[in-house]
């Protein structure tokens, strides 16, 4: 045990300790945007455990995404263009902040990323962005003490007033583990779809038109715009928008629905065809059906998320199928040639 975590079990981290943590999670962030190797990866999830740590490394990604978002403003352009004079009349001293994010969020240039991230943040009136690309998974601080888990390929907006903490799902899907706070409800938008709650834990995914919605606790009301009422849902339940049939909560096993979050890929009687679609969301090497294959077929396991080549050995060992890999790198699942019985 650190010796930070020691003391802050009667008062509270130092200002070292904290000043320790924001440094090392500074150099974190730069290496892990770099080429790291599995030791190093290892590594860097034993340091992150740390809830200390853990806060820092989260802090420097929400300045890091801040600046990322409005790198593009023409006031971030002037103030870019005053730091580099600045710089060269001091002999290099400050980082330029116009560049693209990476590893310069170091030192002055972390310092420098704070200030501008800080004050951008309170004059934004769409607040801020957060996505993950294909295979990525990141987990989101709100000041409000909030967290939102984004799964691969997924885009959210956060804004953050005094009257509602509202959240607007583009696309993909995200865990919310929602703040209490009577005052403020928690709003999450996707499409036409509303789900409102105030202190709870609960998933929408977005798919097109299509909205899911599990809860793993406490309550939420979920509304739609043609709908002439809302519907509440208890913890246990999926619901399913987006389909003709009006939309029931129906009772789910909610750890195997939210595996996602621990990296698994849990499929129970999935048809063949929809657990290819779900493995393929994780990896940019994509899984096709070809002739044969059992699209209506029944699926039955439990699979690392983006692990492409451990679902195909899988499902052909589970469906009887036959794998082969294409030219453009796509594997084509075929169904396995039988002979044909000879007639008695």
């Amino acid at each position: 045990m650190s010796d930070h975590q020691t003391s802050s079990r009667t008062t509270g981290p130092t200002a070292a300790q904290r000043k320790r943590a924001r440094d090392e999670a500074a150099t974190w962030y730069a290496k892990m945007h770099g080429k790291v190797t599995h030791r190093e990866v290892t590594a860097f999830f034993a340091w992150r455990a740390d809830s200390l740590n853990d806060a820092a490394y989260s802090h420097i990604e929400t300045l890091a995404q801040g600046v990322r978002e409005v790198a593009g403003d023409p006031r971030i352009q002037a103030i870019g263009q005053d730091l580099q004079a600045r710089r060269r009349r001091r002999g290099g001293a400050l980082a330029l902040l116009t560049r693209r994010p990476g590893p310069w969020i170091t030192g002055l240039g972390l310092a420098a990323a704070a200030v501008l991230a800080g004050a951008l943040l309170t004059t934004q009136p769409f607040g801020q962005t957060y996505r993950t690309t294909v295979g990525e998974r990141r987990v989101v601080a709100l000041a409000d003490g909030s967290t939102i888990e984004l799964n691969t390929d997924s885009q959210v907006r956060v804004r953050l007033s005094r009257e509602r903490r509202a959240i607007t799902l583009d696309r993909g899907q995200a865990l919310f583990a929602v703040a209490h706070d009577t005052a403020r409800p928690f709003i999450v938008t996707a499409g036409d779809t509303a789900v409102r709650a105030v202190g709870t834990r609960f998933e929408v995914y977005r798919t097109g038109t299509a909205v899911r919605v599990i809860l793993a606790e406490g309550q939420v009301s979920v509304t739609q715009a043609h709908a002439p009422a809302a519907t509440m849902m208890r913890a246990g339940t999926r619901l399913d928008l987006g389909g003709k049939a009006p939309a029931r909560p129906v009772a789910i096993d909610v750890a195997a629905a939210t595996g996602w979050t621990d990296g698994r890929l849990t499929f129970q009687d999935t048809p063949l065809a929809q657990a290819v679609i779900e493995a393929n969301r994780y990896s940019r090497r994509k899984v096709v059906l070809g002739p044969g294959a059992p699209a209506d077929e029944r699926v039955s396991a439990i699979f690392n998320a983006g692990d492409t080549t451990a679902f195909v050995n899988g499902v052909s060992k589970l469906l009887d199928l036959q794998s082969t890999a294409r030219p453009d790198g796509t594997i084509e699942l075929t169904g396995v040639d039988r002979p044909v019985a000879p007639k008695s």
